[in-house]
């Protein structure tokens, strides 16, 4: 007598749990992913830090080398002085703005500029903070102002003159340390200028000593 079909299914072992996943195809295998998401955030930071070192930072600027020359054949003294070492009297060819290198001409050639000016703002004005705009625009002027020039290179010239005047800002006050004041005295019309307009009369020894022998001989008159 043979077996009904329901009586052999009956008699067979319920499958584990383990042994369905694995006829249907499932290992159990699961991969934990919190150690990747850790990997990924380090991965990130890491580029950004080497991208800020790379990109961001700045790279420190060596000092330009420039070399005078004291009787020039083309009027040229020296060819790509960088701002921070202009001089008061110098004619400059080639000048942009207050930060941009120009070259030093021999004063009686065709330039673009005069430095009037090139000095550092009075101790009570850089002691302490910023002390604003209108303090800062209102030393400069009265120091670039009180510059005297020469009325016979005025003259000679027959143009009109105005004075450029560059003077520190609350950033560069504050992020560079500045406390420079810039004079230029420039041509109103973008012209070019030639002569020296700086009066010097005053720095002249001899006239000095004449002032002395004066002084002398009233003081014996009125003895």
């Amino acid at each position: 007598m043979s077996e009904s079909p329901q009586a052999s299914q009956g008699s067979q072992q319920p499958l584990s749990r383990r042994a369905r996943r694995e006829a249907a195809g499932d290992t159990g295998f699961r991969l934990n992913a919190i150690p990747f998401l850790i990997l990924g955030i380090l991965v990130v930071v890491i580029t950004v830090i080497l991208l800020w070192w790379f990109l961001g930072r700045e790279e420190e600027e060596e000092p330009i080398e420039w070399t005078w020359v004291e009787d020039p054949a083309d009027g040229v003294h020296a060819r790509g002085v960088p701002p921070e070492d202009w001089e008061a009297g110098w004619c400059l060819s080639g000048y942009i703005d207050e930060d941009t290198a120009a070259d030093v001409m021999d004063c009686e050639r065709s330039y673009d500029v005069q430095v009037l000016l090139q000095d550092e703002l009075e101790d009570e004005v850089t002691d302490g903070a910023y002390p604003g705009d209108d303090v800062v625009s209102h030393n400069a002027n009265l120091r670039c102002e009180e510059i005297e020039l020469s009325s016979s290179a005025i003259e000679s010239l027959g143009a009109e003159l105005q004075r450029e005047i560059w003077y520190p800002t609350e950033s560069t006050w504050n992020n560079d340390d500045d406390r420079l004041v810039s004079c230029f005295l420039i041509r109103t019309d973008g012209g070019s200028l030639r002569g020296d307009f700086l009066d010097t009369s005053g720095d002249d020894p001899e006239d000095a000593d004449e002032v002395e022998i004066v002084d002398e001989q009233d003081d014996e008159d009125e003895d």
